[in-house]
């Protein structure tokens, strides 16, 4: 008897677990969808072929499925790192060293301006102001093109065999005081190459004088490794974008994000929020600038722009970070950049049945989604009220939000699509990206996304390949 229940005990746990894979295996969203906790691409179901079986490949991507997929994974996940907060303060010895530096941080953010009295409610006290005006310091930028038109590209330049080679692995990492560097991820052969397929195939869906831009961007997280330990940590670099610029077609352009923000941020500058994952409206804004420099069209300055400024901004990483530094009065500054021109907002489906109109910002709500009011799907379009006879396309994730407002007086039309919402996409897109090109005008097509959804993610080595259409 006391070994018969043991291996009944045994039996029926093991029935429930057979039950629950294979009930994941045939209610699991077999697209993958998305996980806005971790802001990435799930596993979406593996394709069966005698190649993937027997190289492995079909037996691990299965099992990031059946893990990606699995119910209630979200609520687990948080309470999970909610825990892991209480009890990890010696490995966050490295990240966050004291109460000096933080405060010291929060200062240079919000621009050594005096803290403001409590309040019971988290809600910020909204001003309606001008920015403050952004010192540009005097750093290199791209030869730009002179022409007649200001969306002239420039001309290609000679690639170096050594640069394109894909076999080479290339990396992410911290520079180190002592003169080392740290890698915190790398971008192997098979990354790159399907990376560039996907960009080349955009290239030829867009008109013949169009362009396809390219940039990943770090997660705050990443940046704040170093930001708050600077005894350690004195920047950070990337070696991937030369590779991958020499691996695509003409007329695709690859920017580093990471090395057009590092001098900012060593200055002090927000182009990360520390409680919460994305970057800021400045770290956008000074990305597009890199990029308007390189085809030769005059800025329109950040100072520019009119703002609603946050001065108690607490994201989504907020209680992480808390519970990590041991602080509870930890905040950011969030400014919500209002439109130059009259501005208009539309969602469509099915090309161009129209769904609804939204507002263009919603410059009220003390979260990140104030830009553009969050994500909408399938298929959003604003109308920017300027007339330059272009238009654009944002193929992105939530850091494409934060950009949007900063193009908009390029172009007459900016569009955006997040293909993380697959589903969203597959049941009312009606046609592929391609007939969306054609029929919105779209000249020029950005790819905006933050690491998760970058060069190693099936975001942009597969899906957004298999929605062009």
């Amino acid at each position: 008897m006391k070994k018969k229940v043991p291996f009944i005990a045994a039996y029926w746990w093991c029935m429930l677990l057979f039950v629950l894979g294979v009930s994941v295996l045939f209610l699991g969203n077999h697209d993958g969808g998305v996980s806005e906790s971790e802001n990435r691409t799930l596993q979406a179901f593996p394709h069966f072929s005698f190649k993937s079986w027997f190289d492995g490949t079909f037996s691990g991507e299965l099992e990031a499925y059946l893990s990606d997929q699995m119910p209630g994974r979200d609520p687990i996940l948080k309470t999970s790192n909610r825990i892991l907060g209480l009890f990890d303060a010696t490995s966050e010895k490295d990240r966050i060293l004291d109460q000096g530096m933080i405060e010291a941080l929060d200062e240079m953010a919000n621009g050594h301006e005096e803290e403001p009295e409590e309040e019971d409610s988290v809600v910020a006290e909204i001003t309606e102001t001008a920015a403050t005006p952004v010192p540009l310091p005097e750093t290199p930028t791209p030869e730009a093109t002179p022409a007649s038109d200001p969306f002239a590209t420039p001309a290609p330049t000679p690639v170096d065999p050594a640069v394109k080679d894909t076999s080479t692995v290339r990396r992410f990492s911290l520079k180190r005081t002592d003169g080392r560097l740290s890698t915190q991820f790398q971008f192997g052969k098979d990354a790159i190459e399907k990376t560039a397929r996907s960009l080349n195939a955009y290239r030829g869906a867009v008109p013949a004088d169009g362009t396809v831009v390219f940039t990943y961007i770090p997660y705050s997280q990443d940046a704040n490794i170093w930001l708050l330990d600077t005894n350690k940590y004195c920047g950070w670099t990337s070696d991937v974008e030369p590779t991958l610029q020499a691996n695509v077609d003409e007329g695709v352009y690859v920017f580093s994000t990471v090395n057009e923000l590092e001098p900012h941020m060593q200055a002090g500058e927000l182009c990360y929020f520390k409680t919460d994952h994305h970057w800021s409206g400045l770290g956008a804004f000074y990305v597009q600038r890199m990029m308007m420099r390189t085809f030769g069209v005059p800025n329109v300055a950040y100072e520019d722009f009119e703002f609603t400024v946050h001065e108690k901004f607490a994201g989504s990483i907020s209680q992480s970070v808390h519970s990590l530094a041991g602080y509870s009065n930890l905040y950011d500054r969030l400014e919500v950049p209002a439109p130059l021109a009259p501005a208009r907002a539309f969602v469509y489906r099915y090309l161009d049945e129209l769904v609804k109109e939204v507002r263009y910002m919603e410059p009220e709500r003390v979260v990140y989604a104030a830009f553009l009011g969050g994500t909408h799907s399938p298929f959003y379009v604003a109308e920017t009220g300027f007339h330059t006879g272009h238009g654009a396309l944002v193929i992105c994730d939530s850091f494409g939000l934060a950009f949007v407002p900063f193009i908009a007086p390029y172009y007459d039309r900016v569009c955006l699509v997040d293909l993380r919402d697959t589903h969203s996409f597959v049941t009312q897109g009606g046609v592929g990206l391609r007939k969306y090109i054609e029929h919105y005008g779209i000249d020029d097509v950005y790819f905006i996304v933050s690491r998760g959804c970058g060069i190693n993610n099936s975001y942009m080595q597969k899906t957004v390949l298999k929605y062009l259409g």
